[in-house]
């Protein structure tokens, strides 16, 4: 006898629809369960692997300021007491980012002595601002400097470092200030300064550098501060200089620099303060120095300047300061200076102007000096001019 077959009910259909949708329902968990554990786990072992990386670059960061603490005398070794263990964001001077990698390394004007010949430089990737002057550092400025690619900032002024300054510093393309001033720096500004492009203060003055301005530093147009005061060097003022269009404060006084000073000179519209004083420069004053509307002090003394004073310098209404004594001017003082209403301080002495002082001197009344001597003036002192700051000698009558 056969059997029935059985007859599939809609209602046996729909039980075992639902059956197999929760078995997937609860793979699904189960799957996504595993899949946030392993995420979890794989986060927990990055985390642990950055946290112990982090903490060998502090402790190889650490080791490194050791040991060159270890390189410096024994009164400096004192200065930095605080300088143990492995910790190095506790220790004076040291600032660190959230990480805990050293970011900042200010050491100014502790009285340190020693070289930086054992300054691990490579040792700190993240460092932005490295501030040692104002020490007694000697020796010469190690070249794998250039390891700090981050930095910012590097001042070491004020020491008595020696030697050539390294090329490799033209690598660190992010500095901002660089600040070598006050050692005993000689041979050349190099010329991979020019690579320098973020640079906006520059200060090289009082060393023994010698030949002359790299053309390639024409290329820092973010550059607001160029100051090369007290050296040795020679040569021309750069023809192109004008290109320095962020230039506000400008000093190239005190060493042998000749030729005519550039027209481009023109073109620093920002321009507050210019420093050309103690060279040779030769020929005119340029009448394009009346451009620079922002100037407040304008100083060319004693160099070999000729010619007459410009009539266009009276244009410059923000002069506060105009120095140019001790050249070979010749010619009558013009009467546009008259117009320098926030002048205080006219210093035209030792020089080869002759006639007579003109009445718009009287308009100057803000003016506290006035030196004249050592010219061929004749005639009468304007009669408003305050007596105090003026230089008699000036006038051969009176």
């Amino acid at each position: 006898m056969k059997k029935r077959p059985e007859i599939v009910t809609k209602s046996t259909m729909l039980k075992s629809l639902h059956m197999l949708l929760q078995s997937l329902f609860i793979l699904i968990i189960l799957s996504s369960v595993s899949f946030f554990i392993n995420v979890c786990a794989s986060s927990v072992i990055a985390f642990s692997a950055d946290a112990k990386n982090e903490a060998a670059k502090g402790g190889m960061e650490a080791d490194s300021l050791l040991k060159w603490k270890a390189s410096l005398d024994k009164q400096s070794q004192s200065l930095l007491s605080s300088w143990v263990g492995s910790n190095p964001c506790n220790w004076v001077g040291v600032t660190c980012d959230n990480s805990g990698s050293i970011t900042i390394l200010s050491l100014a004007n502790l009285g340190l002595r020693g070289t930086l010949h054992s300054f691990n430089f490579s040792s700190f990737s993240n460092l932005l601002s490295l501030e040692l002057s104002d020490n007694s550092l000697h020796g010469s400025l190690p070249s794998h400097i250039c390891n700090l690619s981050k930095l910012t900032s590097l001042g070491l002024s004020n020491n008595r470092l020696t030697g050539n300054i390294p090329s490799e510093i033209g690598l660190l393309t992010n500095l901002k200030s660089l600040t070598l001033s006050l050692n005993l720096f000689n041979g050349h500004i190099p010329y991979a300064f020019g690579m320098l492009r973020s640079l906006s203060d520059l200060s090289l003055f009082e060393n023994n550098l010698t030949s002359s301005i790299p053309n390639s530093i024409t290329n820092l147009g973010n550059l607001s501060s160029l100051c090369l005061r007290g050296n040795k060097l020679s040569g021309f003022i750069p023809s192109n200089i004008g290109l320095l269009i962020s230039l506000n404060y400008l000093d190239l006084s005190s060493n042998a620099f000749a030729g005519k000073i550039p027209t481009s000179i023109g073109n620093l519209s920002k321009l507050s303060y210019l420093d050309f004083s103690k060279n040779q420069l030769n020929g005119d004053i340029p009448r394009e120095v009346s451009q620079l509307r922002n100037l407040s002090s304008l100083w060319l003394f004693y160099n070999q300047l000729s010619g007459s004073i410009p009539s266009v310098l009276g244009n410059m209404t923000i002069l506060a300061d105009l120095a140019l004594y001790g050249n070979n001017l010749s010619g009558q003082v013009p009467p546009e200076l008259g117009q320098l209403k926030s002048l205080q301080v006219l210093n035209l002495f030792f020089n080869q102007l002759n006639g007579s002082l003109p009445m718009e001197i009287n308009n100057l009344t803000h003016l506290m000096s006035l030196r004249l001597s050592g010219n061929q003036f004749t005639g009468r002192l304007p009669e408003n001019v305050c007596l105090g700051g003026v230089d008699m000698e000036s006038f051969t009558k009176l």
